[in-house]
């Protein structure tokens, strides 16, 4: 039988499309010749996953993503397919996690992390998905911080040098000059002769006499507190308003001798009442004196009982 010119170019361009797909899938770390079982997830954002990206277990290779798709009914959800060897046998609470991109490139690989159980998945299951933290993620706020820090300092460096012109330089350097002046002055203070140092030590000499005295102190303090005491057992009150009654008796007495009122008032008051007793008093004198002298006009002893005129 003979074979016509169009089935071998058929043949050939079969056998060419099969060869092209088989490449380009080897090229993609894609084994179409081997048997694999399809597994899914189910992602909000795939945030730069690619098909043919590599599966992992471990650090290991197991298959490749195959198909990422919008799931029709919810456009907000993309489900990811992937393929992995037959061998595998996946336990129950097994998640694919989107493994954070390389720094360099930027490529995105997933990562099995196996579960517990009990039980294993079935191929064509849907597993549970989650993504890993990027470091973007935590470089992203730091960076808009620095750059937010870096704009504040720029501005405050633009306000130190609008005011440090040539009179506030001048002005800083008298206030260093003084502030040295002023350490200067307190370290003379604080050598041993100084006046600092000295009054340190005059008060350290009045701490040590209060310390020495500190009984006298307590006695003199104990003593005050026991008059206190005294005062305040005392009623005060009453011998306060005896001393108002007396005072205002005191000054009625004074007012009715300055009125000449009563013997001491007439006294002080009336010249003839001092007259009349200063002449009774001259005139007592005088007799007091003529008595010494001669006592014989007042007084006559005799044995007969006769006086002598």
């Amino acid at each position: 039988m003979k074979i016509s010119r169009e089935f071998k170019i058929g043949l050939v361009a079969l056998i060419a499309v099969i060869l092209a797909v088989w490449g380009i899938n080897f090229l993609k770390g894609i084994n179409i010749l081997k048997p694999t079982d399809k597994y899914y997830a189910v992602y909000g954002n795939v945030r730069g996953l690619i098909e043919s990206a590599v599966v992992n277990l471990n650090g290991y290779k197991v298959g490749n993503v195959t198909s990422i798709e919008f799931e029709p009914q919810n456009l907000k959800k993309i489900v990811v397919e992937i393929s992995l060897e037959k061998k595998l046998k996946l336990p129950r609470n097994t998640s694919i996690v989107i493994r954070s991109g390389s720094l360099i490139s930027g490529a995105k690989d997933i990562d099995l992390v196996l579960g517990s159980g009990p039980g294993y998945y079935e191929p064509g299951d849907t597993l549970p998905s989650s993504i890993q933290v990027e470091l973007s993620d935590y470089i992203d706020p730091v960076r808009k911080q620095i750059e937010s820090l870096l704009t504040s300092v720029d501005t405050v460096m633009m306000a130190i040098n609008g005011l440090m012109n040539r009179e506030t330089r001048k002005n800083l350097q008298g206030a260093i000059a003084n502030l040295n002046g002023a350490t200067n002055s307190l370290k003379l203070s604080l050598q041993s002769s100084g006046a600092l140092s000295q009054s340190f030590t005059n008060l350290e000499s009045v701490t040590e006499n209060l310390k020495k005295s500190n009984e006298e102190i307590s006695a003199v303090l104990h003593n005050f507190a026991a008059v206190s005491d005294s005062l305040k057992q005392s009623d005060l009150k009453a011998l306060i308003q005896h001393a108002g009654e007396t005072f205002a008796k005191t000054s009625e007495l004074f007012g009715k001798i300055n009125k000449g009122e009563g013997t001491a008032g007439k006294l002080v008051v009336n010249d003839s009442l001092y007259n009349s007793l200063n002449s009774a008093l001259v005139s007592l004198d005088s007799l007091l004196t003529d008595l010494r002298e001669h006592p014989k006009r007042y007084v006559h002893l005799s044995v007969f009982g006769k006086k002598d005129r």
